[in-house]
């Protein structure tokens, strides 16, 4: 696909292109969404380190990839959607980060593209971008021809089990929706123009296996309440950082990190 090809209607690309305007306003630009930014970057930033080169997946607006560039990390950063790509690069050159940044028009599920730039020294997947790709184990095989053996990945995903959504709804006389993550078993759900799956940590490491082993995990957003709760947060600016601080003594144990919005995997890329 050029980055030139018209979005088709009600497809990914389209659902993308048209979420890109509005996400750093939705999301990043959010409390709870700054919040979560900056756990991530905690475990990136342990994980990756000045001169390597790294894949980032659905690389939305760069947020991330800006982030590293600044540290001195190169990033090749790819993206299914035009317009998500347009924005990070007008913000990677007004930043003046370009030089360590390739974005690129790619949906993960091309990942073969890119085999004559190999080898990278990791790769990661941040916010659920994952959860958008129907074939995890191809995404597993078509990354391990392309980072180095025992290179990092790290990939944020949906969590299955989250007390503050259950909680939330359930106050609001949803009782359906407050469960929907919990009884849908990992399968594929409908949402737009999406379709959504929502594997477990069990299934995950299933999935990426035997090309990746996975080392540890930790859940994020475990104190700190879903983004749809924004309205509260921003009344509530300094429960928020408590509660952040909360995660972060919390969200490695193993019952509290299953319990996270999202859950942050760690796998490192088999020796063969």
């Amino acid at each position: 696909m050029s980055e030139s090809s018209p979005s088709r209607a009600g497809s990914p690309q389209a659902y993308w292109d048209n979420a890109a305007g509005k996400y750093d306003r939705n999301f990043s630009g959010t409390l709870i969404g700054q919040t979560r930014r900056l756990s991530v970057w905690c475990d990136l930033e342990r994980v990756f380190h000045s001169g390597q080169r790294l894949l980032e997946l659905n690389c939305g607006t760069g947020i991330d990839a800006i982030h590293l560039a600044a540290r001195g990390i190169q990033v090749v950063a790819c993206d299914i959607s035009p317009r998500m790509i347009q924005i990070a690069r007008q913000d990677a050159i007004a930043l003046g980060f370009e030089e360590n940044l390739d974005f690129r028009v790619l949906p993960t599920e091309e990942l073969e593209k890119l085999a004559s730039e190999a080898p990278f020294d990791g790769a990661f997947s941040n916010f659920s971008g994952l959860n958008c790709v129907e074939d995890l184990s191809a995404v597993s095989r078509d990354l391990a021809r392309l980072l180095k053996p025992g290179a990092p990945l790290l990939a944020c995903v949906i969590g299955r089990f989250v007390p503050w959504e259950i909680a939330w709804f359930l106050a609001h006389g949803k009782p359906s929706r407050a469960m929907a993550r919990v009884f849908d078993n990992g399968t594929i759900v409908e949402a737009g123009d999406l379709k959504i799956q929502r594997p477990s940590v069990r299934e995950m490491t299933r999935l990426f296996a035997p090309e990746f082993e996975l080392r540890s995990w930790r859940g994020v957003g475990v104190a700190v309440p879903p983004s749809y709760m924004e309205h509260w947060a921003r009344r509530f600016p300094a429960v928020i950082s408590l509660l952040a601080r909360c995660d972060n003594l919390i969200d490695r144990l193993p019952l509290f990190r299953n319990l996270g919005d999202c859950i942050l995997l760690e796998f490192s890329r088999t020796k063969v």
